[in-house]
């Protein structure tokens, strides 16, 4: 596991924070209202935090259709949306395989 460096308990502080900061500007809240704004931020909290992990793939990987050492040939970009509906940027290496010509986005 790879040491942190506080980031992320820094994150979830601040996030605390700005539920109860809207919770004092929105004192007749209902509890879904609530819930919803507390979803909301967590959702995009959760977001960045899978893409920094994602983004942290194996150096050395295998061709799932012949085995072969696979090659990185570039980075590309793509945009997916995770379960929680937010918007997920991930730059990753293009790998390339040389004995069967195929080639992937890894998947972690």
């Amino acid at each position: 596991m790879a040491e942190t460096d506080g980031r992320w308990v820094t994150r979830m502080t601040d996030l605390e924070q700005e539920v109860y900061a809207w919770r004092q500007t929105h004192p007749r809240a209902t509890l879904a209202e609530i819930e919803d704004q507390l979803d909301r931020r967590l959702q995009v909290a959760r977001a960045e935090f899978l893409s920094e992990l994602a983004a942290g793939a194996v150096e050395e990987q295998c061709c799932p259709a012949c085995g072969g050492v696979l090659q990185a040939r570039g980075s590309r970009e793509r945009t997916l949306t995770t379960q929680g509906d937010e918007p997920l940027s991930l730059k990753r290496r293009y790998l390339h395989c040389p004995a069967c010509e195929s080639g992937l986005f890894p998947p972690g």
